[in-house]
């Protein structure tokens, strides 16, 4: 389900990637009509997404009335149940005289709905500007399975010569040895002594340990030749026992010291790369934390503001190198370059947010954009801005 096209020709897909963002910022046939719902993944609840879309598309056929939106509704036919019933956390489509995109987003998302003169960009922003590649080791007895992942997506993979599962390994050993201790404990068993037992839940003695230790050395080998000098973190998940022992074997120089713990046979790859994500992404802020930094060092000397009118006016000057917008409010208004913002507390039907128009054109006039919560944004405004 990577990438379809539905039998009406909207363009579907599971990942928003860069070029998909800039093609709907340089796109200017008016009016730009932005849809985002949450969805349900397969669950009982799954039958709420199409509710939720068709309330939506009823809002914009009201605020655009004579926009084709036939297409998209054909999205809500019966034979489209399934469609609904498979989605990931948020759904957005983009419509427009010449456009029509739906995007399954990996992210909650507002449901809202956005006629204006440019697309609604900020709520997906943060796919693209806090996304990195990386790696997760799945470990058990039973299986070893590698990912490689981003923020959207999730992928298993199979190097050259990475063992299968770490039980196929020791079987033969263990069941040798079990083999060893029942025979001894039927002829040569001193009285009163206890015959050993293995429950294969654990690593029973030294010896097993090392049989663990020589499997992970396999794995480390056939991980080090694929990866070669890539810098993208790998996490690995698994039981306690096995992240120390995995970390003594492990020569890939960008193994991060925090894991998932638990047994990885039942979590699906979803599962797992929502726990991985938590662990990787701070390593995709690290431009944000620069431009932080900067607003911070800078504030006082002229070269920063937190006034969105100002920052409105400002965006298209190219003289912007840094806007932090906060991804969990909105400001409704209107907004043109002749008269400046006119801000209102509620949406009215064809207003959008000012701050995603700050955010638009400074992206097409060059500046670097992080979205982030309000409580993490640098001043006491929803809006703050670095300028060359």
């Amino acid at each position: 389900m990577k990438n379809v096209t539905a039998h009406n020709n909207i363009h579907i897909a599971d990942d928003f990637k860069k070029e998909d963002l800039d093609t709907l910022l340089k796109h200017d046939g008016k009016p730009c009509i932005s849809i985002y719902i949450p969805t349900f993944r397969s669950t009982k609840e799954t039958i709420q997404n199409a509710t939720r879309f068709k309330n939506a598309m009823k809002t914009a056929k009201t605020i655009a009335p004579n926009i084709d939106m036939e297409p998209a509704l054909a999205l809500l036919d019966d034979n489209n149940a399934v469609f609904w019933q498979y989605q990931k956390d948020g759904f957005v489509l983009f419509i427009s005289s010449e456009i029509m995109r739906a995007y399954r987003l990996s992210m909650d998302t507002p449901q809202v709905v956005v006629v204006a003169d440019q697309f609604h960009l900020k709520p997906v922003l943060p796919l693209v500007v806090y996304d990195t590649t990386f790696f997760i080791l799945a470990l058990s007895q039973n299986e070893c399975r590698l990912y490689q992942c981003a923020r959207q997506h999730c992928d298993e993979i199979r190097p050259k010569n990475l063992p299968d599962s770490l039980s196929q390994a020791l079987r033969f050993d263990l069941q040798e040895k079990q083999l060893q201790f029942h025979t001894a404990s039927q002829t040569s068993q001193a009285p009163g002594r206890k015959a050993a037992a293995f429950h294969g839940q654990g690593v029973a003695d030294d010896e097993d340990k090392d049989r663990v230790l020589r499997y992970f050395q396999a794995i480390n080998k056939a991980l080090t030749t694929f990866l070669g000098p890539r810098t993208d973190l790998l996490v690995v998940a698994g039981v306690d026992y096995l992240h120390a022992l995995y970390r003594s074997a492990n020569t890939y120089p960008h193994l991060v010291n925090a894991g998932i713990t638990g047994n990885p046979e039942n979590l699906t790859a979803q599962d797992l790369q929502k726990a991985a994500w938590e662990i990787v992404a701070p390593r995709a802020r690290k431009d944000l934390d620069q431009a932080v930094k900067a607003y911070q060092d800078l504030k006082g000397s002229g070269k920063t503001a937190n006034d969105l009118a100002h920052i409105l006016q400002q965006a298209l000057t190219g003289q912007m190198k840094y806007l932090m917008v906060a991804q969990d409010v909105h400001q409704w208004g209107q907004f043109s370059w002749d008269d400046g913002p006119v801000f209102h507390s509620e949406k009215q039907a064809e207003e959008q947010d000012l701050l995603n128009v700050a955010a638009c054109h400074a992206l097409r006039n060059g500046a670097a954009v992080f979205p982030l919560p309000l409580e993490e944004m640098p001043d006491d405004s929803p809006v703050a801005a670095v300028f060359h």
